[in-house]
């Protein structure tokens, strides 16, 4: 589905990198530069701007609907990135993914698995649901547990005309480090094929943590992207700046369209390679829904 935005804000953050890192040659690698609090000045503009859901799910059955999701499986070996491009310590199996009480759960537990000594899941939407523009907002909690890395991002389906990661382009609404539970984080990465330039910001839950349920989304519209945290703004890209080098197009990597990841990564360059503690068993991250919206025009 493609759903075309007309508005547009100038409110920006300019930090910008770059990195060699890649996950599945699409890499989550996001370095947290600058830092925002969350505060009641930068309210989101959904309500001034009203949306239409146009897909969702809430998670009410009691198995994974993989008429909308798909498993990916392994150490990232079968899909030519051996260790997610990130050094993770993981091995993706659909056993450590259930659907109970309304919610999605993905498990990370400290067992051995295909040379690798923790599982967990990774869920996409690839092939099945994909959108170019609009809100993509989801419910989550997050485990407070050091060497965890929680992930709600958006890749590019296949074929996409701007080739591999980064120069195809890859959107992070919202990575975690399980250690700093006051804090998430947005990214935006593009740039060359095997090298990603990004722009990345970190906010601070005030008196709060990511344990709790709190709302991450981001509204996409042509010349513009913009990240919030239970429907405060923190962060804000332009077309300006972010660019492909496999096209001249002004709005290229992100005019085609992303499909939806939901994963729980453990140790990777993220956190500088921190793993679980000793001791460890498992932890949970808890998804209560998963949403798109149009703008209404």
């Amino acid at each position: 589905m493609s759903l075309l935005v007309l508005t547009s804000c100038t409110f920006t953050f300019p930090s910008i990198s770059t990195s060699s890192s890649s996950e599945e040659n699409e890499s989550s690698s996001v370095t947290s530069e600058d830092s925002s609090s969350l505060s009641s000045s930068s309210e989101s503009s959904l309500s001034s701007s009203p949306y239409t859901l146009v897909w969702n799910d809430e998670f009410d059955g009691t198995s994974l609907n993989e008429t909308n999701w798909s498993y990916m499986y392994g150490d990232g070996s079968n899909y030519g990135n051996p260790g997610w491009g990130n050094g993770e310590a993981q091995f993706y199996t659909k056993n450590n993914t259930k659907v109970q009480n309304g919610q999605l759960v993905i498990t990370a537990k400290a067992e051995s698995l295909g040379g690798k000594s923790y599982t967990s899941s990774r869920l996409r939407t690839a092939g099945k649901v994909a959108t170019t523009y609009g809100r993509i907002e989801a419910s989550i909690s997050l485990p407070a547990v050091a060497g965890l890395w929680p992930a709600f991002w958006m890749l590019p389906e296949s074929g996409t005309p701007y080739g591999g990661w980064a120069a195809g382009g890859e959107i992070d609404i919202m990575e975690a480090k399980g250690r700093i539970n006051t804090s998430t984080s947005g990214a935006l990465h593009f740039g060359e094929v095997g090298q990603s330039t990004y722009i990345t910001n970190t906010q601070t839950f005030p008196n709060q943590t990511f344990e709790g349920f709190h709302v991450y989304a981001i509204e996409w519209e042509e010349n513009e992207i913009r990240w919030y945290v239970d429907e405060r703004l923190f962060m804000t890209c332009s077309s300006d700046q972010w660019w492909s080098a496999n096209s001249d197009r002004d709005t290229a990597p992100f005019d085609v369209d992303f499909h939806i990841l939901l994963n729980m990564a453990v140790g990777g360059h993220f956190d500088g390679y921190t793993l679980p503690p000793t001791g460890f068993e498992s932890a949970e991250m808890c998804v209560d829904y998963v949403r798109i919206y149009s703008l209404n025009s």
